[in-house]
């Protein structure tokens, strides 16, 4: 029999990626918070807002996020095989950031995560660029003091949402395709996230085969320490007519 991990979650409004459902990482970082170590997560359904929704276990290591009998993502413990790329320098970061494609023609300009429609803190306004010379995107981040959790670092559900965008963009890096959405995130955090201090927000390309693309992931300390790293499966939606 199915069982409840916790009670009812709700994905606030603030927490979206398209106008009227949730980023898909903070969505799947709901699941991936209960898993020790690096979990995976399918969504199934665009996630929700405003509205609680339930979080059960399968009973076979798999949890569910439902939304009544909709399973809107699913996951559990996971592999994450990941070659992580050297972190650029707080200073290139904050130079890729001019070469960022997306300023004038955002595919969703309200994300909570990229968005350049959205004001800082209530945004996080992270806009991966290319690095000079590299072939990884990369932007510098400071954590809003306001994000802080009961422990003063960034909950996991946050930290999923910083990792998902970014392998959006840096499979981009093989060349640009149609408005696509996130399908699976794999992560692992193996670090603290503080706010106030500089970080630096890594994407780079995997692979693309269709309409199916992957890309990887990873925050650093401006010091270049890890804390946390994913892959992203990535579907380009099929066009109209």
């Amino acid at each position: 029999m199915n069982q409840d991990v916790a009670g009812p979650v709700v994905i606030h409004e603030r927490f979206r990626g398209p106008d009227t459902s949730g980023n898909g990482g903070y969505s799947c970082g709901l699941i991936g918070r209960e898993v020790e170590g690096p979990a995976s997560v399918s969504l199934r359904v665009p996630p929700p807002l405003e509205r609680p929704l339930e979080l059960h276990s399968t009973g076979e290591g798999t949890l569910e996020l439902r939304d009544g009998e909709v399973i809107v993502a699913d996951g559990g413990p996971a592999e994450l095989k990941l070659d992580v790329p050297e972190a650029p320098s707080v200073e290139e970061a904050g130079e890729a950031v001019e070469r960022f494609l997306f300023w004038h023609d955002h595919p969703f300009p309200g994300c909570f995560v990229c968005g350049p429609g959205r004001a800082y803190p209530d945004g996080l306004r992270i806009f991966p660029g290319q690095v000079e010379g590299r072939a990884i995107v990369a932007a510098p981040w400071i954590p809003d003091a306001g994000l802080a959790g009961e422990n003063g670092s960034l909950s996991p559900e946050l930290i999923w949402a910083v990792l998902d965008c970014p392998t959006s963009f840096g499979s981009a890096l093989l060349g640009l395709a149609g408005t696509s959405v996130l399908a699976r995130l794999t992560a692992e955090v193996v670090g603290a996230v503080r706010p106030g201090e500089p970080h630096v927000v890594v994407g780079w390309p995997i692979g693309r085969e269709g309409r199916k693309s992957e890309g990887g992931s990873a925050i650093f300390t401006a010091g270049g320490e890890l804390l946390a790293r994913a892959k992203g499966l990535w579907i380009e939606l099929k066009q109209e007519g």
